[in-house]
C-alpha cells in the first residue's frame, strides 16, 4: 500500500479496511503493524487496538461496526500476569534489583510486596561515633563530622562477591548537614517498613541508648537467628520480644557488664522466643548455678557460663545433660579461680598424668540409650576454663 492521505487517517472503516489487507497478508501481526504505520502514519493507532481488529479479521470475524464496549476481555498488561510467573521473575531478582522494581509504580510494588523481601543477612551497629549497617555484606556507614555527617554507601548495589579492595572502589561518601544518626536513620527506617521482610540473621549491636532505635523493629520481626548486644537489658529483653517466636531458631545475647542470671530467668528464659528456640548462647559474664542448666532441657545446642565447680558438681553436670532428649551439643564455661582441671578429671574416674593437665576428653554410655556423652574439658590458660560435651 502506498501512502494516504490525511483525511482517511480519521475515516474509522478505511483504516479497518487496511488491517483487514495486513491480516489477510499471513505476516507476523508485529511486522503487520510496522507496514501499517508506515502506510497511515506512525501513531494513528495505537497496537493493542490493531492487534484487536487483526486478530478479529483473522478469526473471519468481518463486522466494521462490532461494539468494543461488549467485549468484557480487557487487554492485558504486566500486572494480568500469572502470580506463579510473577513470583518465578522476583525469585530471579536479587533483593536490590527488586527493590528497584517496586519504585517504579505502586502496582508493581503491591505485586512485590505480595512476595517476602528475605536477605541473607541484615547488620546493624550503634556507636557514639558511628552507625552502621550491612544488607547482604553491602556497607551503608553514617559518622559524625563538624556541622553535620558523612555517609558512604556502595556505588552499586547489584554486585555479588566483592573482595575487600573491590568493596571500597565501589564505595561513595557524601557530606551531610544531619546528625549522623538522623542521616542513617533516614535509610534505616523505611528499609523495616517494606512489608514481609525478613531475614536469616540479624546482627544489632548497641552501646548508646537513644530513642530513635528503639523502635526501628518491626512487631513481629521475622528472622532465624539474632545477635543481640546492648548496653540496657530492658532494651535487650524488647528486641529479643520483637522477634517472631517460633521462626526464630536460636539466638546470642551478650553484655558490656555482669547481669545477675536471677534477672535473665524471670524476664528471657519466660519467653516464646527463648522456650521455641533449638539454639541458645548466653555470654558467660552470667553465672549461672549447675541447677539452672535445667532451663535448656529444650535445646538442641546451648553455651553458657557456671560459677566455679568442684568434683562432685561435674557429675551433676554429667547427669542433667544426659538427660536431655533433643540435646546435640554444648559449651560450658567456669571461672578458673586458680584451680587446675585435674580434681574435676578424675572426678569423671579418667587416669590423668603426670605434671600439669590441659585437656582431656571423657566418654560417657548414657544410660537406657545407644548414644554417648563425649566431654572435652580444657584449660590451658586464662581466666576460663571449657566443657565442650557432644552426644554422639
Amino acid at each position: 500500500m502506498g501512502k494516504i492521505p490525511e483525511l482517511l487517517k480519521n475515516n474509522d472503516h478505511y483504516l479497518k479496511t487496511c488491517i483487514l489487507y495486513e491480516a489477510g497478508q499471513k505476516k507476523s501481526i508485529f511486522d503487520s503493524y510496522r507496514t501499517f504505520c508506515d502506510v497511515v502514519g506512525q501513531g494513528v493507532m495505537e497496537y493493542q487496538d490493531f492487534e484487536f481488529w487483526y486478530c478479529r479479521f483473522s478469526q473471519g470475524e468481518l463486522d466494521f461496526d462490532y461494539d468494543r464496549s461488549m467485549d468484557t476481555a480487557l487487554p492485558k498488561t504486566l500486572m494480568d500476569m500469572p502470580v506463579k510467573l510473577m513470583r518465578k521473575i522476583t525469585d530471579e531478582l536479587n533483593i536490590f534489583e527488586r527493590s528497584h522494581l517496586r519504585s517504579m509504580n505502586h502496582a508493581l510494588k503491591d505485586a512485590i510486596d505480595s512476595f517476602p523481601t528475605v536477605f541473607k543477612s541484615i547488620w546493624i551497629t550503634a556507636y557514639e561515633n558511628k552507625l552502621s549497617w550491612k544488607l547482604n555484606q553491602r556497607e551503608f556507614e553514617c559518622n559524625p563530622e563538624e556541622n553535620g555527617s558523612t555517609f558512604s554507601r556502595p556505588k552499586c548495589l547489584n554486585t555479588e562477591n566483592e573482595s575487600y579492595s573491590d568493596r571500597k572502589k565501589n564505595t561513595v561518601t557524601k557530606k551531610c548537614e544531619e546528625s549522623y544518626l538522623k542521616k542513617g536513620l533516614e535509610y534505616l527506617t523505611p528499609l523495616f517498613k517494606i512489608p514481609n521482610l525478613q531475614t536469616n540473621h540479624l546482627w544489632f549491636v548497641s552501646t548508646i541508648q537513644t530513642p530513635e532505635l528503639d523502635d526501628l523493629l518491626p512487631v513481629p520481626f521475622y528472622t532465624k537467628s539474632a545477635y543481640i548486644h546492648v548496653s540496657n537489658f530492658d532494651k535487650m529483653v524488647q528486641l529479643l520480644s520483637t522477634l517472631k517466636a517460633g521462626n526464630l531458631e536460636g539466638f546470642k545475647i551478650s553484655f558490656d557488664a555482669p547481669i545477675g542470671k536471677e534477672q535473665l530467668i524471670a524476664r528471657v528464659f519466660e519467653t516464646d522466643q527463648f522456650k521455641q528456640a533449638q539454639v541458645v548462647q548466653i555470654h558467660c559474664i552470667v553465672e549461672f548455678n549447675v541447677e539452672d542448666l535445667m532451663n535448656f532441657s529444650h535445646l538442641k545446642q546451648f553455651s553458657c557460663g557456671l560459677n566455679t565447680i568442684n568434683a562432685r558438681e561435674i557429675l551433676r553436670i554429667r547427669e542433667i545433660v544426659s538427660s536431655f532428649k533433643d540435646f546435640e551439643e554444648c559449651e560450658i564455661l567456669y571461672r578458673r579461680n586458680g584451680r587446675s582441671i585435674r580434681p574435676v578429671v578424675e572426678a569423671l574416674g579418667e587416669d590423668t598424668p603426670e605434671g600439669p593437665v590441659n585437656r582431656i576428653t571423657h566418654r560417657y554410655q548414657i544410660p537406657k540409650s545407644d548414644k554417648t556423652l563425649e566431654m572435652t574439658i580444657s584449660g590451658a590458660g586464662g581466666e576460663w576454663l571449657s566443657i565442650e560435651i557432644v552426644k554422639v
